[in-house]
């Protein structure tokens, strides 16, 4: 799709990359808004519009479930939720049965978020100014904010699981005598520390870095189209390339985005398992 205006490839790529945020300071919109009193808005609308469709349509399949010969909407799901209790099956041996729809809700919504990123760069921003909004980021899990916050709430139930499932006395001694005993105490308590805290940073980066990255070849591919017209050729040769390499990578951005759907997934249950592994 054709960029607006002038603005050049690098004021493009900036403009695609900015979200609409709103300065809670002021109460204003303002694209240049930074720090902690800063929501960006549009990872917000697209992280519980997407949340909403996850549960509408696991919901619908529920309300229209049969006991006879299941539709095809009814085999999907029923092939989702089965996939997803075998991988928590392997993972986690423990007793809490919150952990399987948990692993569900996180595995697809990270899915979903994802899949935005299939959708063509300038649609959703285009239709966005009609509304009178000028920055959209459709992707959530491209925000650090979103992969940071998801990561950071599946570390803090995880942690909060192991004092229900070790106690208080477990999880202190975790802290303090292992691995190298109560003689090194200070020692055990910093690898420790160490150690949780590396969990919510790698599992929201790798997300967050991950799309971002693909999020970035898209841009790139849409401007090649930035310094030519319509209806000329090389605005013509240029769709045309743009529209191949954005395909090529279209199908292999599939593999990306399912694959780490699938590990944000995974090490949410395998963080639930070291929560209630007993040592």
């Amino acid at each position: 799709m054709l960029a607006e205006g002038s603005e050049g490839a690098s004021g493009y790529i900036v403009h695609h990359l900015t979200n609409y945020k709103l300065d809670l300071h002021t109460w204003k919109i303002d694209p240049e808004a930074t720090g902690f009193w800063t929501l960006h808005l549009d990872s917000m609308f697209f992280s519980i519009v997407l949340a909403l469709i996850f549960v509408v349509m696991f919901r619908a399949a529920v309300g229209k479930a049969s006991a006879g010969v299941p539709g095809r909407w009814q085999n999907f799901i029923e092939m989702c939720i089965e996939f997803v209790d075998s991988q928590v099956k392997d993972a986690y041996h423990h007793g809490a049965r919150f952990v399987a729809p948990m692993a569900l809700l996180v595995g697809f919504w990270v899915f979903f978020m994802n899949f935005m990123d299939m959708l063509p760069v300038d649609l959703l921003p285009k239709l966005a100014t009609f509304a009178g909004i000028d920055h959209l980021r459709t992707v959530p899990s491209t925000d650090p904010n979103v992969a940071l916050g998801m990561s950071l709430t599946v570390f803090l139930i995880a942690f909060g699981y192991s004092f229900v499932a070790k106690g208080v006395g477990g999880v202190t001694s975790e802290f303090l005598f292992h691995p190298f005993g109560k003689w090194l105490m200070p020692v055990n308590f910093m690898l420790k520390c160490v150690e949780e805290l590396a969990k919510p940073i790698s599992l929201g980066l790798r997300l967050f870095g991950n799309m971002y990255a693909g999020e970035i070849i898209f841009i790139l591919l849409a401007t090649f189209t930035l310094d030519y017209s319509a209806t000329s050729i090389g605005g013509n040769i240029g769709m045309l390339v743009q529209v191949l390499l954005a395909t090529g990578w279209m199908i292999f951005h599939i593999l990306i985005i399912s694959l780490q759907a699938y590990i944000f997934m995974v090490l949410t249950v395998v963080y639930m398992a070291m929560a209630a592994d007993h040592h």
